[in-house]
């Protein structure tokens, strides 16, 4: 029996048990990175702990409304993670009250925010939470700012490399985010 002689395990069946111990833990392999499988990978979340880890620079989150998938497991199934994985993570925040006014007002002089407008590829579950296209202020050194590691915190950027953009909305107290984090 497929494994069995004597009522004792042979060399196949301990490889079998042994294979599928090994391969357990990657059944939930999709949540390591705080994704779902493919089907949901357009579910919008509300939570906020995948986000403080990632942009730490942001301060406390709330009222937060995003999304996290693979870009490059679009349309398959759930499965083991490649060893280059680009997980994009966009979505709408509210930080601290007044962080959006100090972030502004700090921005050096040589390198001021200037406004722009969203980008028009709001994907389609989060388009009712963005409350406005117009009024965003960026500025590339404060995307560098929000993604840069700190070394007292590893891994506070989420990911081996990172890049992004965030863009401010002051009369909401709102940050925009799209990223793409690389594990490699």
């Amino acid at each position: 029996m497929g494994g069995m002689r004597d009522g004792r395990t042979g060399r196949r069946g301990i490889l079998a048990l042994l294979g599928g111990v090994a391969l357990a833990p990657l059944a939930g392999t999709a949540g390591c990175a705080g994704l779902r499988p493919d089907e949901d990978r357009l579910r919008v979340r509300t939570d906020v702990g995948p986000l403080h880890k990632r942009f730490a620079a942001l301060g406390p989150l709330s009222d937060a409304h995003w999304l996290g998938y693979d870009l490059d497991a679009a349309g398959r199934r759930a499965s083991v993670p490649g060893p280059d994985a680009r997980i994009r993570l966009v979505g709408v925040a509210r930080p601290a009250p007044g962080a959006v006014a100090a972030a502004l007002a700090a921005a050096p002089a040589g390198e001021p925010f200037e406004t722009v407008a969203l980008a028009g590829d709001v994907p389609a579950p989060l388009a009712r939470h963005v409350p406005d296209r117009a009024g965003w202020r960026a500025s590339p050194a404060y995307d560098l700012t929000v993604l840069a590691r700190d070394p007292a915190q590893p891994g506070a950027a989420g990911g081996d490399r990172a890049d992004g953009r965030f863009l401010l909305h002051e009369a909401d107290d709102l940050v925009w985010f799209d990223a793409v984090f690389l594990y490699a």
